[in-house]
């Protein structure tokens, strides 16, 4: 019994410390996640497939753990890389069908899928400085509800570069649990696809973080 009230109290006191947190975090001005950190875990959920037009292996890697940090973020708790991988057998050359995103999830106990398309444009300008690559990332992004059994949010289109240092690198910043990935102005290919892609899926997930 000791023991029991030992870890109750333990729990009250770290919901406290959170709910005087909250109000600093706010006054001071500090980036804060989208409304679906507070929420409880809404269950398992996945963050594939990817349909991949051009970007390195690791950029493409990088689009994985991104969606399902999003996931996390949402309040899921996301199925391994691995497994959701090997549990998809329809190919990822195009979008799948709501059938087969039904039997994947249902095969996987998923309540939700999280998937849509990437496409990478990267180039080296010329500035005053001399060379400069920039990649943009262009994302489709979807989530598809087991229980409804249809597709309830979607965003076509959208955008994110390497060099943005504004509205794009602080939804990212805020809503992602690593890092945005750092890259040189005059840097290799693959730095510049990783931050535009990161930035890309936060800008396209972010409406649906918040509920709207």
């Amino acid at each position: 019994m000791k023991l029991k009230y030992s870890f109750k109290g333990l729990a009250l006191a770290c919901l406290t410390s959170i709910a005087m947190a909250l109000p600093l975090l706010v006054s001071s001005g500090a980036p804060t996640p989208a409304a679906g950190l507070q929420q409880k875990t809404r269950g398992m959920a996945v963050a594939y497939p990817w349909v991949f037009k051009k970007g390195t292996g690791t950029a493409r890697t990088t689009v994985l753990k991104t969606s399902s940090e999003i996931l996390r973020r949402a309040g899921y708790a996301s199925i391994p890389g691995d497994v959701a991988k090997k549990a998809w057998k329809q190919g990822t050359s195009r979008l799948p069908s709501r059938s087969s995103l039904r039997s994947y999830a249902k095969g996987l106990d998923a309540t939700a899928v999280l998937y849509g398309s990437v496409s990478w444009h990267t180039r080296s300008i010329w500035v005053n400085a001399g060379p400069k690559t920039i990649s943009t990332a262009t994302v489709d992004a979807y989530v598809y509800d087991t229980k409804k059994g249809k597709v309830v949010y979607s965003k076509r289109g959208i955008t994110g570069r390497s060099d943005e240092k504004s509205n794009g690198y602080k939804i990212a910043a805020a809503i992602l649990f690593t890092p945005v990935v750092t890259a040189v102005s005059g840097g290799p290919a693959t730095p510049q696809e990783q931050r535009a892609v990161q930035i890309a899926l936060a800008l396209a997930y972010n409406d649906w973080l918040a509920g709207k």
